[in-house]
């Protein structure tokens, strides 16, 4: 398999007329790709090697890059829609385990939240939307070999561009990498009118100047919610500006409750109204500057854990101040 895409590699590059020095190096990779060693010894000799011959060497990779990188994108699309399956009785039978342990008092609930519902959620995640990475192991062997044969090439051409100094963007490996994640969440199992929430989301955040370890914490609570078949939260900036204002308090005035001792914001609803919104919930938690931390204490703890599934909640704000997290709920 490698064999053809070395084939398809030089065909495409000799439609170029380049110096010899430039084939050389060209050659030099394709030994590398056969080889299965690594690039990173071949991309340091570019720093030393002459603009002409630079030149030379980005036109025929600028024939190469999109076959190759092509080639890949197909052969991962069609895995995944072949590898998609029929999952439908493992997702029921997931979200009937999560949601029995859900529906249970908090007490025998709280030992079955790693040992039931957290599995549940990743074996959901799993089967609804797989990583690029999860895609290529699940599919057929040559994917994985057309994988490294766009990676090493699209790093090669980033280098041979920043050696040159050249107008062109050095972004292959990262466009590599979106193309990757378009490509897995387009196979992705989750529903469409959720998919559109987080995309309105995005373009909240980025309208309000939501904090990005907010609106990160906000859309892994979503994703969970979408793996268990729930509807996905609608983010309220001004939920988030109540709870960064009650993580704030919390942190600088030394306590950690729902009831605040601050004058005017006793309650949750009483600092949502401060901020022009409603809430219907809330959660706080201390410990860690990460959304994951937070939302993973969440996740453990039975109150908590109820306020985050609850099929009824309609929107969602986080804030953060320093190791101090609140999540609010409205309806």
């Amino acid at each position: 398999m490698k064999a053809l895409l070395l084939a398809s590699l030089i065909a495409t590059a000799c439609h170029a007329i380049a110096g010899q020095e430039a084939d050389e190096l060209l050659a030099a990779f394709q030994a590398n790709l056969e080889s299965g060693e690594s690039i990173d010894a071949l991309c340091e000799t570019l720093d030393d090697t002459e603009g002409a011959v630079l030149k030379d060497l980005n036109q025929q990779l600028d024939k190469a890059w999109p076959v190759i990188s092509g080639r890949y994108y197909s052969a991962l699309e069609s895995a995944a829609k072949q590898g998609g399956g029929d999952h439908r009785a493992q997702i029921r039978k997931l979200r009937d385990d999560f949601m029995k342990v859900y529906a249970m008092k908090e007490a025998p609930m709280k030992p079955l939240l790693k040992t039931i519902s957290m599995p549940a959620v990743n074996g959901l995640r799993k089967l609804l939307a797989p990583t690029p990475d999860e895609l290529v192991a699940a599919g057929p062997p040559e994917l994985a070999a057309f994988r490294e044969a766009a990676w090493k090439l699209g790093t090669f051409r980033d280098a041979a561009l920043d050696a040159e100094i050249s107008t062109t963007p050095s972004d292959s490996v990262e466009s590599m990498r979106l193309r990757e994640k378009e490509i897995a969440e387009a196979a992705s199992g989750l529903p469409r009118d959720g998919l559109k929430i987080l995309a309105t989301n995005r373009k909240i955040v980025e309208k309000d100047g939501v904090p990005a370890d907010e609106a990160r914490g906000v859309e892994e609570c979503n994703l969970w919610r979408l793996y268990l078949g729930l509807n996905a939260l609608e983010i309220d900036p001004k939920l988030c500006d109540a709870a960064r204002d009650h993580s704030k308090d919390m942190s600088e005035k030394n306590f950690f409750a729902h009831e605040s001792p601050v004058k005017g914001k006793t309650t949750p609803w009483d600092r949502a109204a401060n901020f022009g919104t409603t809430a219907s919930g809330e959660n706080i938690y201390a410990g860690s500057t990460n959304p994951h931390g937070a939302n993973t204490g969440w996740f453990y703890s039975p109150g908590h854990h109820k306020n985050m599934f609850n099929p009824g909640q309609k929107r969602i704000g986080l804030g953060r101040f320093n190791r101090h997290w609140t999540q609010m709920f409205g309806r």
